[in-house]
């Protein structure tokens, strides 16, 4: 992606995101930046969830529609 379309992206986004965007650029720019930035999505643990409900008796092939669901493959 070349800067111009990346401009064109942020120029298009609502207010509120690109408030946020602006934010964390700046904090990108000064080395402040961390993997949990506000907003960020956090999975729960679907595999403790899965064991509260059914203790351990879980289906054969539930990891791979918990990876599935998060869209990891």
């Amino acid at each position: 992606m070349s800067a111009q379309e990346l401009i064109k992206q942020v120029a298009a986004l609502p207010p509120q995101e690109k408030t946020l965007f602006e934010r964390l650029f700046h904090a990108m720019s000064n080395g402040e930046h961390t993997a949990a930035s506000p907003g960020e999505r956090t999975w729960p643990d679907f595999g403790e969830r899965l064991r509260s409900i059914y203790g351990d008796k879980v289906a054969p092939d539930s990891q791979h529609i918990i990876h599935d669901g998060r869209g990891d493959r």
